[in-house]
């Protein structure tokens, strides 16, 4: 699609407010499907499904065959009365590409999915660890090329509330050689090439996981047994013991959270009686 095309379709789809992907960062994946060929694609993070539609588009332009999408919700959080996936049947009308709109799914669940795939574009949850916990989770899944595209990269810039830094956290861990951030939004998405040695990957895997965590809450005790469990299928010894620690280190339970709170706020009522200082 030539970038015009992509902009005039996206404005007909478009919810603003919501972090989409825009046209100059989906001309970005355009080009690499067109580079890289993909004949099945996987994405994670559906939300309202416009990216999706897009990608099944390029994927036909490319002779590719299927795009599959999980989202970890049922319903889009920019329009709860919509499923997620909603849009990409509006965007892509063909049939020659197959779209699978898989709700209620993560990126741990994708050994259960019908991989392999060759491509992926991960929008999901930016908070770190979560970009590098669902790059592990997929890599074993991925063959051919292994390009993975991660959205957000100055997210955590721009909406700082949000701590969604885990797309720069991994960013800044991969080799030169295998990453590539583009000016697309801004400098707001790049791609990673998973061909890298394994020990290489484990070690940016490690570096990105010991940097500390912003997701809150943490990860759940479920999540947390289905990670290991795929750590121990597909990566070293060394990796999983890593995880371990950094899970330890730097999980904070809400009733902790809770008791910080309220010692913080006693702190600063004393404070302001003059019963404390600082």
């Amino acid at each position: 699609m030539h970038l015009n095309d992509i902009e005039t379709l996206h404005a007909q789809h478009l919810r603003p407010g919501f972090g989409t992907t825009t046209p100059d960062e989906l001309d970005y994946i355009q080009r690499l499907i067109a580079t890289h060929k993909p004949k099945r694609f996987v994405e994670i993070g559906t939300a309202s499904g416009l990216s999706t539609g897009f990608i099944a588009r390029f994927l036909e332009e490319n002779g590719g065959q299927s795009v599959t999408s999980i989202d970890l919700s049922a319903k889009f959080f920019g329009a709860p009365g919509q499923p997620v996936g909603y849009l990409a049947r509006d965007i892509y009308r063909g049939d020659s590409v197959k779209i699978d709109i898989l709700p209620r799914k993560s990126a741990l669940d994708l050994g259960d999915l019908g991989g392999p795939w060759d491509m992926a574009f991960i929008d999901a949850n930016h908070q770190h660890p979560w970009p590098m916990v669902d790059t592990l989770a997929l890599a074993p899944h991925l063959t051919g090329p292994k390009i993975v595209v991660h959205h957000d990269l100055q997210l955590y810039r721009r909406f700082k509330y949000l701590r969604g830094v885990g797309p720069r956290v991994l960013f800044n861990e991969m080799p030169d050689s295998h990453r590539h951030a583009d000016i697309a939004g801004d400098w707001n998405i790049f791609s990673i090439d998973l061909t890298l040695e394994p020990a290489i990957f484990e070690e940016v895997a490690i570096g990105s996981l010991s940097m500390p965590w912003t997701a809150r809450p943490s990860l759940t005790a479920t999540e947390i047994a289905r990670f290991e469990e795929i750590l121990e299928a597909h990566y070293s010894p060394h990796l999983r013991a890593e995880f371990r620690e950094c899970q330890e280190t730097y999980r904070v339970s809400v009733p902790a959270r809770a008791a910080f709170a309220a010692r913080r706020a006693l702190a600063q009522t004393l404070e302001t009686l003059g019963l404390r200082k600082r």
